[in-house]
């Protein structure tokens, strides 16, 4: 019989990549998993149980908190903040539980608009106390090695890299025209992007990736004043949005300097390098240090529109970039690939 692995998310969305597309998928073969969430539940649920979290954030926390307090499993798999508490409860009842760290949250909790800004800083110190005492008692995995800091002892690493085939290298098609790939807010820059793109000349851009409707508003508007044809296509599962990153003339990740994303590599950018397409990027830390030197990369300052209109206007223009990311795409492939092998190793040890 396999052991039974509890997948618990009240918050991110089903189809989450590191969830649904890396962890799921890397040990569905070994493992029972059940899976609960928010919404519907993912598109493909070959190889997992889904259990479907319904009511407002705190009903499904509640919910999900009742799962991770029973016995229907051998480890779980935690991957909100919000569930820390549930978790270091239910390691004092003798269950194995697993805190996936995806962002720097104490970093990220600074930048939400829905928390108020005198509030920001105390709950973000909070939430780093938190994780400290969550390591004494619940399993560890970091999504990046810059979130090792968070944290007094050493917890091993799965970056968000590569999975499966992505596409190969194409000509760049001008309907589909600039790309961005992931969470569409003002953190991640898109305001910026919008007018960079529009201001270089661009005739199209394509945004797959969640958004708010307030803000989707926003950025349309601003598209619409510079005649910018902007095209939401939401959430495009992953192997259908980089047969899309693959037609872009030019993939663009403009992270502002924020402390959640100032260590962090962003794995948009290796996607569209592994297809082959220039990238535009924001010149932060994380990201530098790791594609800065590869062909077809433009790092740019982040927050600074005239510079990045420039560089997304050389990115379109340059047909040598473009040979210059097509060329080195196999490398990217071949390097950047998600460790699934340490995943399973490391799952399979907590069962003792």
């Amino acid at each position: 019989m396999k052991p039974r692995l509890l997948v618990v998310s009240p918050v991110h969305p089903p189809d989450d990549p590191r969830i649904r597309h890396k962890l799921i998928r890397t040990l569905a073969d070994d493992w029972a998993v059940t899976y609960a969430g928010r919404d519907r539940g993912p598109v493909d649920r070959t190889g997992l149980e889904w259990i479907e979290l319904r009511g407002g954030r705190l009903i499904r926390g509640a919910r999900a908190t009742r799962l991770l307090l029973g016995r229907g499993y051998d480890v779980a798999s935690l991957h909100d903040p919000e569930m820390l508490p549930a978790g270091l409860i239910a390691s004092l009842l003798g269950r194995s539980v697993v805190f996936d760290v995806h962002e720097n949250i104490p970093g990220q909790l600074r930048t939400k608009e829905w928390l108020p800004r005198p509030l920001r800083r105390p709950v973000a110190w909070m939430v780093g106390r938190l994780l400290r005492i969550a390591e004494r008692r619940l399993s560890i995995t970091l999504a990046e090695a810059g979130y090792r800091g968070l944290f007094a002892a050493e917890h091993p690493v799965f970056p968000n890299y590569l999975t499966g085939d992505p596409p190969l290298p194409r000509p760049a098609d001008p309907e589909v025209g600039v790309v961005y790939l992931g969470d569409v807010t003002e953190a991640r820059g898109l305001s910026l992007a919008v007018e960079a793109v529009a201001a270089a000349g661009a005739g199209t851009m394509t945004v797959m990736g969640r958004c708010r409707p307030d803000f989707r508003s926003r950025l349309s508007d601003t598209a619409s004043r510079h005649r910018l044809h902007l095209e939401f296509r939401g959430f495009v599962h992953p192997s259908d949005a980089l047969a899309v990153v693959a037609a872009g003339q030019v993939g663009l990740s403009p992270l502002l300097d924020t402390p959640n994303y100032r260590a962090s590599l962003p794995t948009k950018v290796l996607e569209y390098l592994a297809v082959g397409i220039p990238t535009v990027a924001s010149d932060l830390p994380g990201t530098r240090t790791v594609v800065g030197d590869k062909p077809g990369v433009i790092l740019v300052p982040p927050g600074h529109v005239a510079a990045w209109q420039q560089a997304i206007r050389s990115a379109i223009t340059d047909p040598e970039l473009r040979e210059a990311a097509a060329g080195g795409a196999a490398a990217i492939r071949d390097t950047y690939v998600w460790p699934a092998g340490e995943v399973r190793s490391f799952y399979q040890e907590l069962l003792g």
